[in-house]
């Protein structure tokens, strides 16, 4: 047991990989009541829980433990007894290649095996390394890479200046890091997947400076994230007003560009184009349109957890009673309500805001045109967006005819729904007995939540001519057109705030 100890901290001072697997229970007759094994990921045991077939199967175990990175409970039952043990992963695999260890090497290397990584070094010279795993000298490359296979936890850096020679003799595929010490003019000679010159800008000049930037773009890229600041990565927040179909299209757009975006909305949303917006969330509890998930939420601090998951917080705060406490770096009106219902230029550093009823330079720094038309999307400074006709755009002749409205006061209900093919004079809802009839041939593509309070002339649902083959499930191409305008103007203004 002694020596099994010895193995394990021995392991475990050079960042070696090992699970150590503890008997914790046992039922009946078996070959111990207790007793801990240590196992190395390639099957070598130390320590014994008891032989035979029950450790056999405790160490199958460990090793898919291993693949999964992840502890395990197990059991193993015996002719008249069971065992049950824990499967603990002390040390997880990871380990950095250095290939030539001069002072850039010899900083990463100390930064790395404190950061829990096991240091392999290759270099032509002899070299001496207390915390190293391994190291192998050899007089030429091709000796000194022989053998040398390389897999998915394995991060490379190499410090030599006979690159070309180390790319011939090594197979770099398989490594999740591969960085080059190289000057700016380096990086158009390699594989685009490669880090060249390696190290994150931090304006690094000396060797620990530099292994600083290194270590950070390793971790940066097994941990897949941004490598941005925290704190402006926090004060990215967009806070986007109105869930609805064209303001879905716009928060799906900043997300996927990396902005941290929030919505905000009614407690009782009214949109017709559910099936594509984001407010169905405060019905459902999540929605996903386009991949992009958001969820609501009940307080403002949740937001971060969801950001965390790459999915976008929803919530009910018609009077924006939370800014002081969201504090976001831009607002987005995108209720297209046609007029100001609220929304000041003093809000945030940005304020944006969508279609008719705003002035830039105003109500809001900038002013997006959502009428259909050459000026689609464009991005307004001073003014105005074009004057509300109250005519919808055309798709085929068709306008107003598009858009359905109840025709009294009253409880809505859908009969039809997205997707369905209907034809004039079809009825399509009902507001309390009031039949809702089809304008025109087409597809549905918008329809109100059953069960809504409406008053008359309340728009309910949308009929789109074009027919089959529409995707109703996607955003409109208007929507995408707004959106890619929004994203033009927030990356600006982030660029020269940043």
């Amino acid at each position: 047991m002694k020596y099994m100890f010895e193995i394990a901290s021995k392991l475990e001072s050079l960042n070696l990989s090992f699970a150590l697997v503890t008997i914790v229970k046992t039922k009946g007759i078996v070959p111990r009541k207790s007793g801990r094994m240590v196992v190395l990921p390639d099957g070598s045991s130390y320590g014994t829980v008891g032989g035979g077939d029950l450790e056999r199967n405790a160490i199958k175990e460990t090793q898919l433990a291993f693949k999964a990175k992840e502890n395990r409970y197990i059991s193993h039952k015996l002719p008249k007894g069971e065992v049950e043990m824990v499967i603990d992963l002390v040390k997880m695999n990871r380990k950095l290649y250095i290939i030539g260890y001069g002072h850039v090497g010899k900083a990463i290397g100390k930064l790395m095996y404190d950061c829990g990584y096991s240091i392999h070094i290759l270099d032509r010279e002899e070299k001496v390394c207390p915390y190293a795993a391994a190291i192998k000298i050899a007089n030429s490359w091709d000796k000194l890479l022989e053998g040398i296979e390389l897999d998915e936890d394995c991060a490379v850096v190499i410090t030599t200046h006979e690159k070309e020679e180390i790319l011939k003799h090594l197979d770099l595929s398989k490594a999740f890091y591969v960085g080059f010490l190289s000057s700016r003019a380096g990086a158009i000679k390699y594989e685009p997947n490669y880090f060249v010159p390696m190290g994150l800008d931090i304006g690094a000049e000396n060797p620990e400076e530099i292994a600083i930037s290194v270590a950070a773009e390793i971790l940066k890229t097994e941990n897949k994230k941004s490598g941005v600041s925290i704190s402006r990565d926090i004060r990215k927040c967009i806070l986007v007003r109105g869930c609805g179909d064209l303001a879905t299209a716009v928060m799906i757009r900043l997300h996927n560009a990396g902005y941290n975006v929030l919505g905000v909305d009614l407690e009782k949303p009214t949109q017709i184009r559910r099936n594509v917006s984001f407010a169905e969330a405060i019905y459902e509890g999540e929605m996903s349109v386009m991949g992009v998930k958001a969820k609501k939420i009940n307080n403002v601090e949740e937001r971060f957890d969801l950001w965390k998951d790459s999915i976008i917080p929803i919530l009910v705060d018609e009077k924006l009673e939370k800014l002081n406490e969201i504090k976001p770096a831009v607002i987005i009106d995108a209720i297209i309500a046609k007029r100001n219902l609220g929304t000041k230029l003093d809000m945030a550093p940005l304020v944006i805001a969508l279609g008719p009823g705003f002035e830039a330079g105003v109500d809001c720094h900038i002013v997006i045109e959502t009428n259909r038309g050459h000026s689609l999307g464009q991005i307004i400074k001073k003014g105005r967006a074009q004057d509300n006709t109250g005519i919808p755009g055309l798709i085929m002749g068709y306008g107003k005819e598009r858009v359905l409205r109840s025709p009294c006061k009253g409880v809505f209900k859908g009969v039809k729904t997205f997707g369905d093919i209907v034809k004039k004079g079809d009825v399509i809802a009902y507001v309390d007995e009031t039949p809702i009839l089809a304008t025109i041939d087409g597809m549905v593509r918008g329809m109100l939540r059953s069960n809504l309070e409406v008053t008359e002339g309340f728009k309910v649902a949308d009929i789109d001519p074009r027919g089959e083959g529409i995707k109703y499930n996607e955003p409109s191409d208007k929507a995408r057109a707004i959106a890619g305008g929004v994203l033009e103007a927030v990356d600006s203004f982030f660029n020269r705030a940043m």
